[in-house]
């Protein structure tokens, strides 16, 4: 296994929710299922939407994240290795979250991979409402603290550019056939459809009554009522968000509530400067 000094530049550097040498040494199956998103970009849901799938609709797990692991994540109390032993006992077909860009992707040309994309506008005003309802235990193991003002925090959110890396990094790989690609807006607006262009992208069939139960638990309504067990790392460990938190509203175009004329005008200027034109139409990012 690849120790640290002998890591590739190409997994990242360090933090506390990104580990390289986990993206380094993981060995992956082409059963592999990968949900890469930008933060804040239905990442939590797709995870119970591909569990409850592969499940056949399951509503007994405690955390979602015993189920659908954080792929990058350091995780407190277990060293690097324990964790790769853990994430090579699970049965096939394994499902991961992540958060990196393509080339920080483990068997990126070989692992199934599903992608959901949000307006960043809304992942923005989403983020930091994340990082406002996080506990201060949370926040401080994320290496976050909480903004002066909205206009601090944007600063920041610009600054650090995670949605335009991950939308960047993905754009020339959306025809790729171990790719699927799905829209917020659209799941939003028909979550059935998107649960069938996921069955066939997976090749994957649900029996008799199967169906409504994944449509069912995979709802907002569900996971709003449920919520501890999407705010929790494991069974064991405490909530990361404070009552009411984490799973807020999860509607479209909510950033109209908070983003000033000039902020939404910086995202889209920056979204026109990153990304191709193909890109800004399928996002439905074209200013005005």
């Amino acid at each position: 296994m690849a120790e640290n000094s002998a890591l590739d530049i190409r997994w990242g550097a360090f933090s506390s929710m990104h580990d390289p040498y986990l993206l380094a040494n993981i060995e992956t199956r082409p059963t592999d299922i990968l949900i890469t998103t930008a933060p804040k970009a239905g990442t939590t849901w797709m995870q119970q939407i591909l569990y409850q799938i592969i499940s056949g609709g399951d509503d007994t797990f405690s955390s979602i994240y015993d189920v659908v692991p954080w792929l990058e994540r350091p995780q407190k109390n277990k060293t690097r290795d324990e964790v790769l032993r853990e994430y090579a006992a699970i049965k096939n077909p394994r499902i991961f979250k992540t958060h990196c860009t393509y080339t920080q992707t483990p068997g990126h040309s070989d692992v199934r991979i599903i992608l959901s994309s949000r307006d960043p506008r809304d992942c923005c005003v989403s983020f930091y409402h994340h990082v406002m309802d996080m506990t201060d235990e949370a926040r401080a193991h994320a290496g976050l603290s909480v903004p002066a003002s909205f206009a601090d925090y944007f600063r920041r959110w610009m600054g650090f550019g995670a949605w335009f890396r991950n939308i960047k990094s993905w754009w020339p790989h959306r025809n790729d056939s171990n790719v699927l690609w799905l829209r917020y807006q659209d799941m939003k607006q028909d979550l059935e459809n998107s649960v069938d262009q996921i069955l066939v992208f997976l090749d994957h069939q649900l029996l008799e009554g199967q169906r409504e139960r994944v449509l069912e638990y995979s709802s907002f309504s569900w996971m709003k009522n449920n919520a501890e067990r999407f705010t929790r790392f494991s069974n064991s460990a405490e909530s990361n968000f404070m009552p009411g938190g984490f799973i807020r509203k999860g509607q479209v175009g909510d950033y109209q509530n908070l983003l000033s004329p000039a902020q939404e005008e910086q995202i889209l200027k920056m979204a026109e400067a990153e990304l191709e034109p193909q890109c800004l139409d399928f996002l439905e990012l074209k200013r005005a």
